[in-house]
Order: C-alpha cells, then structure tokens, then sequence
C-alpha cells in the first residue's frame, strides 16, 4: 500500500538516514567535472587588438556629432567586412598560409564600440592566436580602404600573449558537477522516501489506513537488541 502523503519530517529523516551517500555522491561528481575539465577540454587562449575608425578627415579642432556617428556606422561596416572572405584571405597570406582562411574565420570575431573596433582571437595555441591577430591589425587598414573607398583604420593596440586560458572555467564547472551530485542525490532520495511503503512509525499506520491508533504493544526483546534494531531501522534495514 503506498503512502497517502510525505511530510517535511520525513524528507528530512530520509536525507540525515542517506548523508553519507548524499556526500559521496557529491564529491563523485565534483571530482569528475574537474577531471573531465582538466583532461577532456582543450583549452583556449582569447588574444585582441583595437583599431579606430574615422570616416573622413577633420577639418578642425573639434569633433561634431554627425563626424562621431559616421564613424560609429562606418565601424559597424569594418566589423562586418573584418570577417568577408577577400579580407580572411588577405590575413592568410600574410601568415603565408600557416592558417587557411577558412579557420581563421573560426578564430576572429570583431566587436565595435563607437568608433572603435575590436578583433578578439581565440585558439589553443596562444602564439597562434597572437600571430593571427597582429595580422589582422596589419591586412585591415589597407584591405577595408581599397573595399569601401572611404574611411580609414587606424591601428590602436597590439595583441599580448596570453598568459593563461580564457576557457574553460575550472571553478565554474567544478561547482556545476557539485550542484548537479548534490541535486540529483537528494532527488534520488527523496524518491526512494516516496516509493517506501515500510511502516515505520505510528503516523504511518494512521496515514495509510485513515484510523487512529489505540495503542501499542511493547516490545520485549532486551535492551541491547532493541538498540541494535533502531540502529538498523535508522540505516534502511
């Protein structure tokens, strides 16, 4: 006869009966995502260089709202240029086809902020990752010009070798693999807590007959035994 209804109690005293597996599995799992994270997952080293844009030359000192948005559109063009197929080809050759343009392609992406562009590059050989880079600082300026006919790329900063991975994020999987054994052990109980059907207390009797108990008998096993028994009843047996 399965049980009408679960109390709070009765999770808990599942969950205090099952700790020791709670925890086990917990750390199981917290270790494994460390070691998949640390043996499974390559990982990448993100590198960027900036460049700015101005659409056209400035005839005085100071600079007017309709020159800053015409360099913010013309910014946006350039990002999207940065990753065209003749630009991509371009960086290629200037690697002298260590990188295919196609795979470098797959390393850039290319933000704008105003009039500023960013191309950021990630690939798991950081030196890769800066040569490539720096290329594209080098090809952009000349290659956009001779694209679009107006405008000009200034390069800002040069890309840095980076000195450690950008991905993946040890910690943040760690604590993912921790909650993930943490959840799905406490679910697991608390589904064996909904699944049992032993009668345990008095309260189990009323909850699955509907009718009070009048009384009980004692038990007249010696004292040792009966501790014996409670021990067991507390671990499941």
């Amino acid at each position: 006869m399965n049980r009408v209804e679960i109390t709070l109690q009765d999770i808990f005293v599942s969950l205090k009966r099952y700790f020791i597996l709670i925890v086990l599995t917990t750390l199981i799992f917290t270790l494994g995502a460390w070691i998949y994270t640390q043996c499974f997952i390559t990982p990448l080293y993100t590198t960027q260089v900036s460049m700015c844009v101005f659409a056209s030359q400035r005839t005085n000192d100071g600079v007017t709202t309709g020159e800053l948005n015409a360099d913010a559109s013309i910014a946006r063009t350039y990002c999207l240029l940065l990753t065209s197929q003749s630009v991509l080809q371009a960086v290629s050759d200037e690697l002298n086809g260590e990188v295919s343009a196609r795979a470098i392609g797959g390393l850039i992406s290319t933000s704008a902020n105003a009039q500023v562009i960013y191309v950021t590059v990630t690939a798991a050989d950081p030196a890769l990752a800066v040569r490539v880079a720096n290329a594209v600082s080098d090809v952009a300026p000349e290659a956009l010009s001779s694209i679009t006919r107006a405008g000009e790329l200034i390069p800002l900063d040069r890309a840095v070798m980076p000195t450690a991975p950008s991905s993946p994020n040890v910690s943040s999987n760690v604590m993912i693999g921790f909650l993930i054994g943490l959840l799905l052990s406490c679910a697991v109980v608390i589904l064996i807590t909904l699944l049992d059907t032993t009668i345990w207390r008095e309260e189990d009797l009323e909850h699955a007959f509907r009718i009070p108990v009048l009384g009980s008998v004692p038990s007249m096993l010696p004292k040792s035994q009966l501790n014996g028994k409670k021990r067991n009843r507390r671990r499941g047996f």
